[in-house]
């Protein structure tokens, strides 16, 4: 079984940043990280994510081979295939888990139901209501059902259900994943709270995809074309069913209340 010895790590980078004569909180600080992370990573509690590993080695003067055997190594010093290995091993004990398992068929079932309603609503919209939407009526369409496909594909089907570590040893405010780029200033995301966000969603989703084109449809009989308060509305509503139960989830669930 290999594994890095948390201790013998956490006295390496401690021995390294005091001969660069840094603080806890300077090197945190070039790492974006927090100072309570490095400290945690010192005394042996926990260790970094493998992605820091490459700038954790560059403010240290070290390499990360270096990092991983806990040691500096002589010039000219090569790996045999044993050790190679077993840096490997190390390595991947410290990568993240991706979090995001296979969809459950609930939640494949309740987006196919989704994207059915939102099909045949705007089946009965368009045919026997004989509705063309036109103009901004057209773009609020689109832009509802396209977002509604596409965030309840990513949060229906391939959300990470689980965040890397690092998530929960610092403040951390967004979310990137492939396409997916969400900022939510002023909140702490974590394993805590990011279950809670991800129904939030979903649930977004599903109101974009079964309630958006009846909304768009009500905007553009009830509203004049003309009116610049239809875009207002329609993206206040857009934006508003977004993020506002998201934002509440972040903050209710921030310390594990249930």
């Amino acid at each position: 079984m290999f594994q890095i010895d948390k201790s013998e790590f956490g006295s390496f980078i401690a021995a390294l940043r005091r001969e660069r004569g840094m603080t806890q909180r300077e090197l945190a600080e070039k790492l974006s990280v927090s100072d309570k992370a490095v400290s945690k990573w010192e005394t042996g509690v926990s260790l970094p994510d493998i992605t820091l590993l490459p700038p954790l080695g560059e403010e240290l003067g070290v390499t990360v081979t270096e990092l991983l055997n806990c040691r500096r190594m002589d010039s000219g010093e090569t790996l045999r295939p044993q050790e190679t290995d077993e840096l490997l091993r190390r390595a991947m004990e410290l990568a993240p888990e991706s979090g995001r398992g296979r969809p459950t068929l609930k939640n494949v079932l309740a987006f196919l139901l989704c994207a059915g309603a939102c099909a045949l609503e705007l089946l009965l919209l368009m045919v026997p209501l004989r509705w063309r939407p036109e103009g901004d009526a057209a773009a609020m369409l689109w832009v509802t059902v396209a977002l509604g496909a596409v965030f309840g594909a990513y949060f229906f089907l391939a959300v990470k259900r689980r965040l890397p570590g690092f998530y929960d040893e610092n403040r951390i405010g967004y979310i990137t994943d492939g396409f997916l780029r969400i900022h939510m200033s002023g909140v702490s995301i974590n394993n805590t709270n990011w279950p809670h966000m991800i129904r939030a969603f979903r649930g977004w989703s599903a109101a974009a995809l079964t309630l958006g084109p009846v909304t768009v449809y009500a905007l553009d009989r009830l509203t004049p074309k003309d009116s610049p308060w239809r875009m207002i509305v329609f993206f206040a509503l857009l934006l508003g069913g977004l993020f506002i139960p998201a934002y509440y989830a972040a903050i209710k669930y921030r310390n594990g209340r249930k």
